[in-house]
Parts: C-alpha cells; sequence; structure tokens
C-alpha cells in the first residue's frame, strides 16, 4: 500500500481533497474546508495554521505537529516565508534573494545586494545557494536538521544509503561541523552510495568515527 507523503510546506486551496497522509513541513490550510480537505492526515512535520479551525474536529484523523512550545514561531517563519514567495523572493537560510526562474527544485536567484544570477535549490526540507548549480548541490549534500538520530536506529551494518545520507547521518550522530567532514570528504574518493558499515570503514581515523561505529555496532567496538 502506498503511503501518500507531500515532501515541504503546503498551503492548502480551496476545493481541494488532500490525500496525503504526512506533510513534511508547515501546513497553512486556512483557505481551505478543514472538514473534508485532510481525510487521510496524521502528520505534520511543522506548524498548523487552521485559522482558528477546531482540530479535533476539522481533521478526521489525529494528527501530530511540531513541538507546540515552537509552533507560534514556526507559524510567524512561514507566513512570512509565504509573503515574500508571493512577491518574488527567497529568504531560504536567511537570505533574501529575487527568484528570476524556478523549475522544480532548482532556482535561478539574485541575491539582494549583488548584481549575479545564482542558484538555489531544496530537497523540500533543506535549502542550499551556489554559484552555480552544481555548487548549490553539493552544499545541499550537507545540510542537516535537528540533532535527532532516531531514524537512524534501525538502519543495519548492510544497508547500502546515499551519499547524501551518509552524510547527515554522520553529522548527526557525531556532531562533527560541515567544515570538517567536507575537507575529509575532499581528500578521500567516496562512493554515490555505501553500506552503514562500509561508512564505518572509510571515517576510520575521523573526527567521532568511534561514536559513529557505537551507534550502529557497539558490540564490536573495543576501548
Amino acid at each position: 500500500m502506498k503511503i501518500e507523503i507531500f515532501e515541504g510546506d503546503l498551503k492548502a486551496e480551496p476545493g481541494v481533497v488532500y490525500q496525503y497522509v504526512k506533510i513534511t513541513g508547515y501546513l497553512d490550510a486556512s483557505g481551505a474546508d478543514t472538514k473534508t480537505a485532510f481525510p487521510k492526515l496524521t502528520s505534520v512535520g511543522g506548524s498548523l495554521y487552521a485559522s482558528g479551525a477546531d482540530t479535533k474536529t476539522a481533521f478526521p484523523k489525529n494528527i501530530k505537529w511540531g513541538d507546540p512550545e515552537n509552533n507560534a514561531v514556526a507559524r510567524c517563519r512561514a507566513l512570512l516565508l509565504s509573503s515574500f514567495a508571493a512577491a518574488g523572493f527567497s529568504f531560504a537560510d536567511g537570505i533574501l534573494a529575487r527568484i528570476v526562474s524556478k523549475r522544480g527544485p532548482v532556482s535561478r536567484v539574485v541575491i539582494c545586494g549583488r548584481t549575479e544570477i545564482s542558484y538555489l535549490v531544496t530537497d523540500g526540507e533543506a535549502w542550499s545557494h551556489g554559484k552555480n548549480l552544481a555548487e548549490a548541490r553539493d552544499g545541499l549534500l550537507y545540510k542537516i536538521g535537528e540533532r535527532d538520530t532516531s531514524e537512524f536506529k534501525a538502519w543495519k551494518l548492510d544497508q547500502v544509503v546515499t551519499k547524501r545520507d551518509a552524510i547527515r547521518a554522520y553529522r548527526t550522530i557525531t556532531g562533527a561541523c560541515e567544515g570538517g567532514v567536507r575537507a575529509w570528504m575532499e581528500t578521500r574518493k567516496t562512493p554515490e552510495s555505501v553500506s552503514v558499515g562500509g561508512i564505518i570503514e572509510l571515517t576510520k581515523g575521523a573526527y567521532g568515527a568511534e561514536a559513529f561505529a557505537e551507534f550502529f555496532a557497539p558490540a564490536k567496538v573495543t576501548a
């Protein structure tokens, strides 16, 4: 059975029924009929903005969303970003830029105060700027969110993951900084996909290597 997941932020449109089970970003449902628009929704990654609607009756499922203490801040941030986007601007990573063109996850932008066109890319959660498309995409590899290691607990030593997920897991588990990881990788050949056990082998001697190995194979790590 396919689980419908919407990656990123969603602003609901009037009259549209959304069959998503999960929305990874924030949800602005203020312009939709919340009683019928989200019949399957159970999870919202960011804030849930429903313009005063009673969420216990407006959404059929029991919805979980981001930390309640951060909802007000997240909602203000979401509305601010929406306002910038509506005016043709981006404020990704706190950088104000005019959007010249956009195609899927890639935007050509001019950062305010500059004249040259640069690039902005997203994977639906993180954003990255670059002088060219390759640089922006490369920067996205090193982006991580909050240091929540729970998603990596199910990984096995023989599980193969992408380079980006490997970097994200390593930084999240060890606390290694972007600069350190980037410098380490620039001096070594790194595959586009690798097993968890392979990551452990590749990172021997690096900052946090023992903590990373201990996370996945505690019985095999010796003092």
